[in-house]
């Protein structure tokens, strides 16, 4: 209710331009479309359809934007323009740990914090130094706390890591079939086309891999989010239903 009534203070019957084009911008293009007089989503995706949105009376879609004048006119490079109130930018976030000392040994480079053994230990500072949640895209959850439970293991020494020497060449080979496949280096956190990281993290800990069913689950949710902003939260509800059933 506070949501909506501040929304409705100050956004209310405006016209408003939206940058991005993953969850944050839809969930926001979303709740806004409620209270203000138009929504613009704007996306530099080339796969995007310009159109308006079939269930909303006030969201569109278009390309990437062309130029803002002074005068708040937006120029899209669908050619289409109008004059916004308001610019959201939901363009995504970059990794940054300015506190974080480690003379090079840890860089950061197109969303990418590497080298990182399984997402988590870097293998010249392991154990001491550990990551969770170097996430990019996808569910989020149960990966965290799979990660969690290897970093307290290892640090209890109920769990031993590789050599230094291991951990890099894995590093490594990991990095070589992202480019051989032609995954982009900032995806390397990308939980999107890592399915089997919940496998392979269980693995480590050695317990019960995540049954088929809630994989199963997360690849659904991650597809129909991709494929069909629109329409993939009234599906979600049914999905719920299969995970509460195992």
């Amino acid at each position: 209710m506070l949501v909506q009534i501040y929304l409705t203070y100050a956004i209310g019957n405006l016209v408003v331009v939206i940058i991005g084009n993953e969850s944050s911008a839809y969930d926001i293009s979303r709740e806004l479309s409620t209270v203000a007089k138009e929504v613009h989503l704007s996306s530099r995706s080339p796969n995007v359809k310009v159109s308006k949105l079939e269930k909303y009376n006030n969201i569109w879609q278009h390309s990437k934007i062309d130029r803002v004048s002074k005068d708040g006119i937006v120029k899209f490079q669908d050619e289409a323009s109008i004059k916004a109130d308001a610019i959201i930018h939901c363009t995504g976030y970059e990794f940054y740990i300015p506190f974080l000392k480690t003379h090079g040994i840890v860089t950061i480079e197109d969303k990418c914090v590497s080298p990182t053994y399984g997402n988590v230990f870097p293998p010249q500072l392991a154990p001491r130094l550990s990551f969770v949640g170097l996430f990019h895209k996808g569910m989020t959850f149960l990966p965290a706390e799979l990660q969690s439970k290897w970093i307290a293991r290892v640090l209890s020494g109920k769990i031993s890591l590789p050599s230094e020497t291991e951990m890099l060449h894995n590093v490594e080979q990991v990095y070589k079939e992202m480019e051989e496949k032609g995954i982009p280096k900032s995806y390397t956190h990308s939980l999107n086309f890592q399915m089997d990281y919940m496998d392979w993290l269980s693995d480590q800990l050695g317990i019960t891999r995540p049954p088929q069913k809630l994989k199963d689950f997360y690849a659904r949710f991650i597809e129909r989010f991709l494929y069909d902003h629109e329409g993939f939260r009234e599906t979600f509800k049914e999905d719920l239903l299969i995970c509460d059933e195992m």
